[in-house]
């Protein structure tokens, strides 16, 4: 009787747990659906998508917002969203299925894969395995190579550019972030399989995760009633996708829809939905064991377990210190430790941000927790609308002491924007200076990473010609031009200013030239060189 009685108690002790973490979650949604509207008003999104997860079920999926400026299509839970970077953690999970089969070792050298790979450094390259390329400790400084990624450049362009940059660190010393790597990774993947990548995600994790408007690449994205599954008729529309949205004048821009953003498909090449995404994090939250699905423990442990700390900035405005007491890599895989005073959870997860789109997702373990934020607004440069709607959740959950995450960080965007553009006019003031006859600057310039550029006087009007982009640029002071970033590359947005400076290593003759705001890698940091007829 009595043991009776203690599993009564057991039993009453978790269903008033459960009832009440659910009670909370329930509390607190209208504060925070209110939130994601202010977040959403306040930095100018077009559209937002949120879902979350608790104790192994879906308990919210909602769209705000529209999905392309200009017209009323809603968005909803079925609204397909370009991931960008939150690929990155399918990538992981299918390498530790094709370790799982012995198909590769997560130590393996990439040079065993990939022969003709090559870094700036002997040593290195003989060294490198996959396990660095996935867990960001390659020695390169932080995204190497995504100069050659905004310009369009072809995967081979990049994989020979970034050969050309030196390391910043030794291998495995310091976290420095990698867009490129990653897909050199997923290269390996196809490499080792047979297949494509898309084709290695639907099999191995779309479909067995009825995940329905999931895909890869700009042709699926566009065509989006190409559901797997048969019986999916969540949406009748064929175009319920989220059209990327940029900073540029005062509402938000419609980019053209473009392929740059699945370059590398396993870095960045993703389409979903956050329904989609709610079954993937319940698939994350159960250690990677779903229907179809087991990944065997020993190796989902690799994706989760610190690999290199990275390190932040007390001020860090992606992971504040007021808030994340520690931040580190695994594979795929954010580990973070989110609180304050003596509230702090361990939560796992990953961001993208590219070409128009954000996402953010996070799960935690110990609360059987996970919400995810997906928008078509932005880039990291643009918008940290995900981040702050993330940490307005986690601090009613947490029931933490407010702080307006949406107003910090917007304030931080103006700010950073307002001393940049301070600071160089400030220069000018301080120091003004004619322009030379325009015909000084004419000429081709090149530079081994970027290839050749040409300035060309037409009329009164100075022109660069670079990428097949003729880009007419504006004095600004002495031997220094300026243009809109966008012009170059639409992967930059309103805040990303070009300015070409002209110099001379003999102070007698304009026979250099930079464009050091945008195209900064490499030994000299983007600068070109004359080339003399």
């Amino acid at each position: 009787m009595f043991i009776k009685f203690i599993v009564f108690l057991v039993a009453v002790f978790c269903s008033t747990n459960h009832i009440n973490a659910t009670d909370r979650l329930q509390q607190i949604l209208p504060e925070f659906e209110k939130y994601i509207e202010l977040v959403k008003d306040e930095w100018g999104a077009p559209g937002i998508a949120v879902g979350i997860v608790k104790d192994g079920k879906v308990f919210y999926t909602k769209g705000f917002g529209v999905r392309k400026t200009g017209t009323d299509k809603k968005i909803d839970e079925n609204t397909v969203f370009q991931i960008a970077s939150l690929t990155k953690n399918f990538l992981v999970h299918l390498y530790a299925r094709l370790v799982q089969e012995g198909k590769v070792n997560w130590d393996d050298l990439v040079v065993k894969h990939m022969p003709d790979f090559f870094l700036n450094d002997v040593k290195t390259t003989a060294e490198i395995t996959i396990r660095d390329l996935l867990s960001h400790r390659s020695g390169l400084p932080s995204f190497t190579g995504d100069t050659l990624w905004y310009l369009d450049c072809s995967k081979e362009e990049i994989i020979k550019g970034i050969s050309k940059i030196p390391l910043k660190y030794s291998l495995r010393s310091r976290y420095g972030y990698q867009n490129q790597l990653y897909g050199i990774a997923s290269m390996i993947a196809e490499k080792i399989t047979g297949k494509t990548i898309e084709t290695l995600f639907k099999e191995s994790f779309f479909i067995p995760l009825n995940m329905n408007t999931a895909s890869v690449g700009l042709k699926s994205f566009i065509h989006k009633q190409n559901s797997y599954n048969p019986f999916f008729f969540a949406s009748n529309e064929k175009d319920n996708i989220a059209y990327p949205h940029d900073d540029r004048g005062e509402a938000a821009h419609l980019m053209t829809l473009s392929d740059i953003i699945y370059r590398f498909p396993g870095s960045s090449g993703g389409n979903m939905s956050v329904s989609d995404l709610t079954k993937w994090m319940l698939f994350m939250l159960n250690k990677g064991q779903a229907d179809g699905i087991s990944i065997d423990s020993k190796q989902y442990e690799q994706l989760i377990t610190q690999h290199v700390d990275c390190k932040m900035q007390a001020d860090d405005a992606q992971f504040p210190g007021d808030r994340y007491k520690s931040v580190s890599y695994g594979m795929g895989h954010f580990i973070m430790r989110y609180g304050a005073g003596e509230k702090y959870v361990t939560s796992y997860g990953h961001m993208g941000g590219f070409y128009g789109t954000r996402s953010h997702m996070v799960i935690v373990p110990e609360e059987k927790l996970g919400i995810v934020i997906l928008s078509n607004y932005g880039s990291f440069r643009v918008s940290f609308v995900p981040e702050a709607i993330h940490n307005k959740f986690m601090d009613l959950y947490l029931g933490l002491p407010k702080i307006d995450w949406n107003k910090r960080l917007k304030n931080n965007f103006v700010s950073i924007r307002k001393q940049n553009k301070m600071y160089k006019y400030m220069q000018r003031l301080q120091n003004p200076k004619e322009k030379q006859a325009l015909e000084k600057y004419e000429g081709t310039y090149t530079n081994a990473i970027y290839g050749d550029l040409q300035l060309k006087k037409e009329s009164d009007q100075l022109y660069l010609l670079f990428k097949e982009k003729k880009i007419p640029l504006v004095h600004f002071n002495g031997d220094e031009f300026t243009f809109p970033g966008h012009l170059l590359s639409e992967a930059y947005c309103e805040g990303d200013v070009g300015y070409i400076d002209f110099g001379s290593r003999s102070g007698i003759t304009l026979d250099l030239c930079a464009i050091s705001s945008l195209l900064s890698e490499g030994k000299e940091h983007g600068l070109f060189e004359k080339i003399k007829k």
